[in-house]
């Protein structure tokens, strides 16, 4: 069996101060990072195009509107 200074020899640094049922590792989401926006952003205009695409494929009323504005 180990004593307590061979124990802290191998204990990693920070470990026994976290108050009991927290084991010391941060478990705060990271923050939201600017890559994280922007694929947001394009993960909204893919789901909308294709939406758009499924009414325009079923509808012909809705491509000849979604034609005019585009030509």
């Amino acid at each position: 069996m180990l004593n307590r200074s061979e124990q802290s020899a191998i204990t990693p640094a920070g470990d026994g101060s976290a108050p009991p049922g927290n084991s010391g590792i941060s478990t705060a989401p990271p923050p939201v990072t600017q890559q994280d926006t922007m694929r947001d952003s394009a993960t909204e205009w893919i789901q909308s195009a294709m939406q758009t695409s499924k009414q325009m494929h079923c509808n012909e009323d809705f491509r000849r509107e979604v034609a005019k504005r585009l030509f």
